[in-house]
């Protein structure tokens, strides 16, 4: 028996139905919130329609098994299923970029919740924790980022996400280190190679903007680590799966052979008639003018001053203080398993575009939770 949490998110899902194809859905058991079990399914059903068609993603959401709940109601639970698990998969995270109770409390307490419980489980061979590459904190720059421990919860940090999923892997290491964790880092996940951004279109809003406004907040020979979501999951599979790892860390990561240069991307939206600015305008946030370059540049871009446009405003500023960083992630520790390397991202770029004929504003919608997107914004202009 796998414990899969996240089975309701986009990568959760994509982790799940790669197990469908694979033959063995049925072997899973997905924690999902929900009043009773048929609620749980149809929730299951709806996000794993967004990867495939209603037919496939109904009888997948009927293979596996079900446990209702939540993270922290794991810590009480007596389902005798949960004493037959063998592996866990843990996805589920709060990824919302503001300071907020409920990161703390699903990626802190909800995952020290969950390995509580593994601690019972006397058949468990493995617990396979994903993280995310960036909980490295916001120091590091223009460098290929190794594998090492977590920067501390009060380094600085972007976003509450990422200092929480920190902290999460500094709990862990000093709790429990008797339980069988090997922690996987993805980076940037964007898109799919076959099927671009029709399950998901977070972040992708935000490259798009980039291109539309022309104005780059780092070096135009920096770079940016991008991964498609079918890669990392049959990644994730494959770290879930093989018997004798090396390494407890792992970058699910672009690295040095597939991360792509600014240079790139821009050529890359330019080929495929995406409409933007270019050649693209460099600005410093930390500089004498700010904020300001890219304040004009948006309100030239988006000149309506809606909610969304405002909300929007708001999570780019967060996105570019992520990739004024220009760093990558070094994925040589996945290769070395013999695991096949990521596209790069200009590889599958196209497919991203023409699989939406969705506004930059209509795909932010994806993301737009993750920035208090609610009235207390208008009260609160985004330019400086």
């Amino acid at each position: 028996m796998i414990l899969l949490t996240g089975g309701t998110g986009f990568l959760g899902g994509a982790f799940y139905l790669d197990a469908v194809k694979n033959g063995n859905g049925a072997d899973y058991m997905l924690l999902v919130r929900g009043a009773d079990e048929a609620a749980c399914r149809a929730r299951l059903a709806t996000n794993l329609n967004r990867h495939s068609d209603r037919e496939t993603a109904d009888a997948a959401a009927r293979l596996c098994q079900i446990l209702p709940g939540d993270l922290q109601s794991l810590a009480t639970s007596t389902d005798p299923r949960l004493d037959q698990v063998t592996k866990i998969v843990h996805i589920a995270a709060d990824t919302s970029f503001d300071s907020r109770q409920s990161v703390w409390e699903i990626n802190v307490d909800g995952t020290l919740a969950l390995a509580g419980r593994a601690r019972k489980m006397k058949h468990l061979q493995r617990f396979l924790h994903i993280g995310t590459a960036f909980c490295c904190g916001e120091a590091p720059h223009m460098q290929m980022v190794k594998e090492a421990p977590a920067a501390s919860h009060t380094a600085p940090h972007i976003a509450e996400y990422t200092r929480s999923k920190a902290a999460t892997e500094h709990a862990l290491a000093a709790a429990f280190q008797d339980l069988p964790i090997v922690v996987a880092r993805p980076s940037i996940v964007v898109g799919h190679t076959k099927l671009g951004v029709r399950p998901s279109a977070s972040i992708f809003w935000y490259y798009r903007l980039i291109d539309r406004t022309g104005m780059l907040p780092c070096l135009p020979d920096g770079f940016i680590d991008i991964i498609p979501v079918d890669w990392a999951t049959a990644r994730l599979h494959d770290l879930l799966n093989k018997p004798d790892l090396k390494h407890k860390l792992y970058h699910v990561s672009a690295g040095e052979g597939s991360r792509t240069t600014w240079t790139e991307f821009e050529k890359g939206f330019a080929a495929h008639g995406h409409e933007g600015q270019r050649p693209y305008t460099r600005f410093d946030h930390k500089g004498p003018e700010g904020w300001k370059p890219f304040d004009a540049a948006f309100r030239a871009a988006f000149p309506e001053r809606t909610l969304l446009n405002r909300t929007m405003a708001v999570g780019a500023r967060k996105y570019h203080r992520f990739i004024a960083q220009d760093i990558a992630f070094d994925n040589s520790r996945l290769l070395a398993e013999g695991f096949a390397p990521p596209p790069r991202f200009i590889d599958y770029l196209g497919t991203c575009l023409a699989s939406s004929d969705a506004t930059i504003g209509e795909q932010f919608v994806d993301d737009a939770s993750s920035f208090e997107f609610d009235e207390a914004l208008m009260a609160a202009p985004v330019a400086a």
